[in-house]
């Protein structure tokens, strides 16, 4: 079965990729290391925006494809699908907030970034089995391999320079200083989104319509993705808030 992709919603599905990953730097040098609480604040208040905008990012991405055929999710997988990239941006950030002044050991960026990959990944594929389509997904695996590699390779060089913004947080960074890592992480979102779309092939089989209400259709995803774009923009804007405050 053939595909194509609205461009439009592709340009903002990256758009929201880049927000996310824009307010998760906003946040992720904001505090210094005081105590543990403290840090596993940070951790989870950061991997849960940045999570969110990975999980947005896939569904406002999955909008964007244009089938031959209606396309509907299993609300359960779909919103369950949001843990793995949540959990996991969180564990990759606590890992690398370091536990004295000194900076990150390589070997916390390495795992960091193997641990982020892995969590954009398995959201993705997760999001995808929330799919109710009369057609038979299958991969091509060396695709599928491909995305995780360019997940690990762009999240490793922008988990480096979110490292060295905490690692110098004594010193005063201008909003540009952050767009850069921002516009890479969120590249990186969706370049393995993406990747992984090309890796998917749709094989057409007849199947009876389901009209369950614990399903979701094109139109609901759409709004529940734009739903969530909002709460994550709104959220930054309080935790940003907060934590000004806070200092």
């Amino acid at each position: 079965m053939q595909t194509s992709y609205d461009l439009k919603f592709v340009v903002l599905s990256i758009f929201v990729a880049i927000i996310a990953s824009y307010a998760a730097l906003g946040i992720f040098p904001s505090l210094n290391k005081k105590e543990e609480k403290e840090t596993v604040f940070t951790s989870l208040t950061t991997g849960l925006l940045m999570g969110l905008g990975i999980w947005t990012m896939h569904f406002v991405g999955m909008k964007a494809l244009i089938a031959q055929v209606e396309v509907k999710y299993d609300i359960l997988i779909t919103i369950l699908s949001i843990l793995p990239a949540a959990l996991g941006a969180s564990l990759a950030f606590y890992i690398l907030i370091p536990k004295s002044m000194n900076r990150p050991l390589k070997k916390h960026l390495l795992i960091s970034a193997l641990i982020l990959a892995s969590s954009i990944s398995v959201m993705h594929y997760t999001g995808m089995e929330a799919m109710i389509i009369p057609a038979k997904i299958s991969y091509n695996y060396l695709l599928v391999i491909l995305s995780i590699i360019i997940a690990f390779v762009a999240s490793y060089i922008s988990l480096g320079y979110f490292a060295d913004l905490n690692f110098f947080r004594g010193v005063r960074f201008e909003k540009q200083t952050k767009v850069f890592p921002a516009i890479l992480m969120g590249i990186t979102i969706s370049s393995m989104h993406y990747t992984g779309m090309l890796a998917t092939n749709f094989l057409p089989v007849p199947t009876v319509s389901n009209n369950s209400p614990l399903l979701l259709n094109g139109y609901s995803i759409y709004g529940l993705a734009f739903y969530c774009a909002s709460m994550l923009v709104l959220a930054s804007l309080i935790v940003a808030v907060a934590l000004s405050k806070a200092n």
